[in-house]
């Protein structure tokens, strides 16, 4: 035990980077001298961690060295370039690659980038007393929000210990004596904090920056206007985190790069079979894929050309790691429409902020172009092609799929008496309703003008039919805003299944033969197919 205490982590990582710069001159030239002192470089690192019981690694330097070994106790043969570049580089890489990001390093210090562990459906509001009369939280609640409202400091600090919620909505008036100024450190290092407020100056935005605020709004606080900070930006994507797609042969590298990645609020999921990977894709729908570029059954990128044939998956960023560290190889790679190299041992941070940040501008740039730009929901297209992938993937699999046709009742009447800005807004309030209370597997899109489909994958038509009309009954409920007046708007919903339709086509065309029904037996309401 004294011994693990006196081992810097700084050691093990010298050693490891030490040992690729050494191996990587083996791989392009054979030389005994520089095999021994290799040797000797990769013992040392197995005795090393075996002393601070990293058993993985010094398993993987065991395995290196007595290939190094092997090769030694043939003074007359030598190993050939090919050799050398499958069996020695294979082990370096994960030698070294374990040696540089084992967990036992400390991989929570690199700012502003996530934390995961938010509960995304709670808020805290901190109001002073008397200030709201129960209107925020009943609108809230129709999204799908449970929300808190609390004025006591004591009762804030006892309920973030509990609990971090998705994120802290505390109004303030920045006055000396406001309590937000004091409470505002405590909320900002466990979860988002929103500061809403009166006040619109630029000191009163200057000063909520500098009490870590992420988000701005006016008070009177306008739910939409919330629920839109809470779906986009960084507090979206504490509730919604990049997926990122890990495509690497060596289950150990593939585990301790997906642990890299969560501590950092990113979702990572790994595929070691590359025959599984486009199925993956579909199923988890990564914003990026992190591929290895040598694998046994086929080369990167290989799999990437393959990834590249499907239209639906064509644009997600594709990102190899790997130890080639040849220019020439990289630069071949990446005229193939690859969107970085990542040359292992790769460090924590490199490999957080290259992920992270083309993650985050793919899924920006995805919604530009898959969205409808009014709701930014799926648009008419992507909706059918995605659709058509659903229904091919639940046939595959045995599952059940239904499809929801929504359309808002009266709509031409929203226009004609309140404007087509306020019939946009009611779009829009609908839009945020159904993202919010979807499951993140289903799809809904724009079908056009007032209409939207809803794509439940593995949901029965009954099961889906019950949904529909939990959410027909809560957003009856919404308040529709017209300056100082407000209205209620509703919905009518037809819905069919794959048990009832062969293909696309006709389940579109079963859920509009529904829906007409619901709409003529008097709207809102929620028919089913043959119902």
């Amino acid at each position: 035990m004294k011994q693990a205490a006196s081992i810097h982590p700084g050691q093990r990582i010298h050693l490891a980077r030490e040992i690729d710069r050494i191996g990587y001159m083996l791989v392009s030239r054979w030389e005994r001298p520089l095999a021994a002192h290799l040797l000797s470089l990769v013992t040392r690192m197995e005795n090393l961690v075996r002393a601070i019981s990293l058993l993985e690694l010094a398993k993987e330097a065991r395995a290196l060295a007595a290939l190094l070994e092997q090769w030694l106790q043939q003074p007359e043969a030598a190993p050939s370039e090919r050799v050398r570049y499958g069996q020695l580089r294979h082990h370096l890489g994960v030698v070294c690659q374990l040696g540089l990001m084992e967990r036992q390093q400390n991989l929570g210090n690199l700012d502003g980038l996530l934390q995961p562990g938010a509960e995304d459906a709670t808020l805290y509001m901190w109001l002073p007393a008397g200030l709201d009369d129960g209107r925020l939280q009943r609108q809230l609640a129709c999204f799908g929000f449970e929300v808190t409202v609390m004025s006591q400091a004591a009762k804030l600090a006892k309920a973030l210990q509990r609990q971090a919620p998705a994120a802290v909505v505390a109004f303030a008036d920045f006055t000396d004596n406001d309590p937000i100024r004091q409470l505002a450190s405590a909320i900002s290092s466990s979860c988002p904090l929103v500061i809403t407020s009166p006040r619109r100056d630029f000191p009163a935005r200057l000063e909520a920056v500098r009490m870590g605020a992420c988000g701005f709004l006016d008070w009177p606080l306008q739910v939409n206007q919330l629920v839109d900070l809470l779906s986009f930006g960084d507090i979206g994507e504490r509730r919604d985190p990049l997926r990122v797609l890990i495509v690497e042969d060596m289950a150990s590298l593939a585990g301790l790069y997906s642990r890299v990645l969560a501590a950092h609020g990113v979702e990572a999921a790994s595929e070691t079979n590359p025959e599984r990977v486009p199925d993956r894709i579909q199923q988890f729908n990564p914003d990026l894929i992190l591929m290895d570029m040598y694998m046994p059954q086929c080369n990167g990128i290989e799999l990437a050309k393959v990834i590249r044939q499907q239209r639906l998956l064509d644009g997600i960023p594709i990102v190899f790691l790997s130890v080639e560290k040849r220019q020439t190889v990289q630069l071949d790679a990446l005229t193939l429409g690859i969107d970085g190299f990542l040359t292992k041992p790769v460090a924590p941070e490199e490999l957080v902020v290259t992920v992270v940040n083309r993650a985050r501008r793919y899924r920006k740039l995805r919604s530009y172009i898959v969205n409808d730009s009014l709701t930014g929901l799926l648009n008419h297209s992507h909706l059918h092609g995605q659709l058509d992938s659903a229904i091919e993937r639940a046939r595959r699999a045995g599952q059940p799929l239904s499809l929801a046709m929504l359309d808002l009742d009266y709509f031409k009447q929203v226009n004609d008496n309140y404007g087509h800005q306020v019939g946009d807004e009611v779009l829009l309030n609908l839009a945020r309703f159904l993202k919010e209370r979807l499951r993140r597997t289903d799809l809904v899109g724009r079908y056009g003008g007032e209409e939207f489909a809803i794509v439940l994958a593995g949901t029965p038509a009954d099961k889906a039919c019950r949904m529909l009309e939990t959410l027909r009954q809560d957003f009856c409920r919404l308040e529709q805003q017209v300056g100082e007046r407000t209205f209620r708007q509703t919905f009518s919903v037809g819905v069919s299944s794959l048990a009832s339709a062969e293909d696309a086509t006709s389940l579109v065309q079963q859920a509009d033969e529904t829906l007409y029904r619901a709409k003529a037996a008097g709207r809102n309401r929620v028919e089913c197919y043959g119902g």
